[in-house]
Formats: structure tokens, sequence, C-alpha cells
């Protein structure tokens, strides 16, 4: 019997290797992507069974993929594997067409188990996600919310945490900053953050590794 066909969507080298290692013996392990932009040109590729993607990938997100690699491939089913486990992101990512959502931290059983409920086409949430969405101390967004940001929200916010001025943002993006200023709005909105030192202090935790990092 022909072995099932994985894709591994991950940027980290070594954490693909030892995905890579760990499933090679019961399955066809077609590709390994690193780059968020050949993401679904590989999935239309080589048309994969199962899909095990990061969020935190360069030049596109994870979770902006999900639509896309459901219309490109129907049949593939996805399952995300991420260090940020947060229940808000397992609401969005199985709104989007994901079946699974694991941690990073889980054992080689658990991801064995995932891999196979979501081959049969259920839903497979880790009992390693809290029930309940995280808040920081002081109250405020999850970390964790920066992965549900557009991603012209997320270049903002790795602006701000980088330091730059409204001005140095929009020349960065080529973007007016009246632009600019409309998006930082939104954003505060999305966060539920009431002012722009607010806003600042949130991009400083992201860039400070804390959990949900732009890392």
């Amino acid at each position: 019997m022909a072995k099932r066909r994985v894709l591994l969507v991950e940027d980290h080298a070594l954490v693909a290797q030892g995905l890579r290692a760990l499933l090679e013996q019961k399955y066809e392990v077609v590709e390994l992507v690193q780059d968020g932009n050949k993401v679904v040109p590989a999935v239309k590729r080589l048309r994969p069974d199962v899909l095990l993607l990061d969020l935190s990938l360069p030049n596109r997100n994870g979770m902006d993929l999900i639509p896309e690699i459901r219309a490109a491939c129907p049949r593939t089913r996805i399952l995300v594997v991420t260090m940020h486990a947060d229940p808000t992101l397992v609401k969005s990512a199985f709104g989007l067409g994901a079946l699974g959502f694991v941690p990073k931290d889980c054992d080689s059983l658990e991801l064995h188990k995932a891999i196979g409920v979501v081959l049969k086409g259920r839903y497979y949430r880790s009992k390693r996600i809290p029930a309940r969405e995280r808040q920081p101390d002081g109250g405020g967004p999850a970390l964790e919310a920066y992965w549900l940001l557009t991603p012209r929200q997320q270049e903002i916010v790795r602006g701000i945490a980088e330091g730059l001025s409204t001005e140095q943002i929009a020349d960065r993006l080529g973007l007016s900053v009246h632009t600019i200023h409309f998006h930082r709005r939104g954003l505060r909105r999305a966060l539920k953050i009431e002012s722009e030192d607010g806003l600042a202090r949130y991009a400083a935790m992201l860039q400070l590794g804390a959990p949900g990092s732009l890392s």
C-alpha cells in the first residue's frame, strides 16, 4: 500500500529536519517548504494528502495561506503545527479550512494521531491548547492576536516594534502618512487597544519575544 504524502511547511531547518525524520517511516515526505510565497505553488505541483503548516513564515503567514491552499487543492488536509498555542487561532484556522491544530511541544504520538485524524477528514485540536484565550497581565489583547491581523497590519506592527515613526513606516511601505494613520487606528480597534502608547507597548512585547512574538 502506498504511503500517504506529506508536505512540510516549516522555516526553521532543525525543526523541519526533526519532523521529516519523525514522519518518514510512516509517510512519504514529498517536500520541505520554508518560504510562505512557495507554499501554494508546491501544493498545486505535489497535491499532498496532508500539509503540516507552520504559521510563522517568511513573506506570508500561514493563516493567510489556508484558504489559498484549500482552493488550490481541496483534498489536501491541513494540520497547523505552531508555537502559537492560542484558542483564538484554533477557531480562526478551523474557520479558514484547517482540520487540525497542535503546538510544536506536542509529542510524536500526538502528532501521528493528529495526522491520522485529519486524513480521515475529521477535526483534531490538541488538549495542550488552553480552553480560553490567554490575556497578558493587566488585560489587553493576547499576543497571539498578531497572527489574526492582515499582512499589511502585521508590517505596520513590525515597524512600530522597530521604533520607526509613522513617516518612516510610510516610506518603507510606499504608502502615504495618512494611510498609515488610518491603519494604526484600525490596529487599535482590532486589538482593542485604546491609545498609541498602548499600541507601542504591544509591539514592544512582541519584539522582546513574548508568546506570539514576531520571531
